[in-house]
């Protein structure tokens, strides 16, 4: 089988035009992958803490540090950029909270998830609880693995919650 230099041609521009965007896609996404991740770890050095776990999801952040027992999370959107942290030793509880809306679609009533929290209820009555936001419909279409996220995190600090 003998390859004609045409051929050879076209697949290379072939194969430039399929890797080309590939490449600069996940170099993209890696970049701002490290953009988020310095800003969490900025968070953390703010209240002199080290973050010994984190996790990137889109352009949410989330990391603890386990020795401090505090959480830190960053979420940037188009608007806005949340920088928060919670102290472990302040808070009793750690759960998820889903907000849903309902619509009717040609008679069907359809529930449709419309934010995703984590909320930390403090120890201390009276107090606000305080919320990390995953997920808002208002920002992203559809969910991108903020609910097997969230419910990760949610466990992680519960059981931090329960051995200390």
């Amino acid at each position: 089988m003998k390859l004609d230099l045409g051929t050879a041609i076209i697949g290379g521009i072939t194969m430039l035009v399929i890797v080309v965007p590939i490449y600069m896609m996940m170099r993209g996404r890696k970049k701002k992958e490290k953009l988020i991740l310095r800003s969490l770890l900025e968070i953390a050095t703010q209240k002199k803490c080290t973050i010994d776990h984190h996790e990137i999801l889109g352009t949410n952040a989330i990391g603890i540090d386990e020795n401090n027992q505090m959480v830190f999370f960053y979420r940037q959107t188009e608007d806005q950029t949340i920088e928060q942290f919670v102290d472990l030793k302040a808070i009793e509880d750690c759960k998820v909270v889903t907000t849903h809306r309902t619509i009717s679609n040609k008679g069907v009533k359809e529930k449709l998830l419309e934010r995703l929290d984590l909320r930390f209820v403090p120890s201390v009555q009276g107090e606000s609880e305080i919320k990390f936001e995953f997920f808002n419909a208002d920002d992203n279409v559809q969910l991108n693995g903020e609910l097997q996220s969230v419910e990760k995190w949610s466990q992680l600090i519960h059981d931090r919650l329960i051995h200390r």
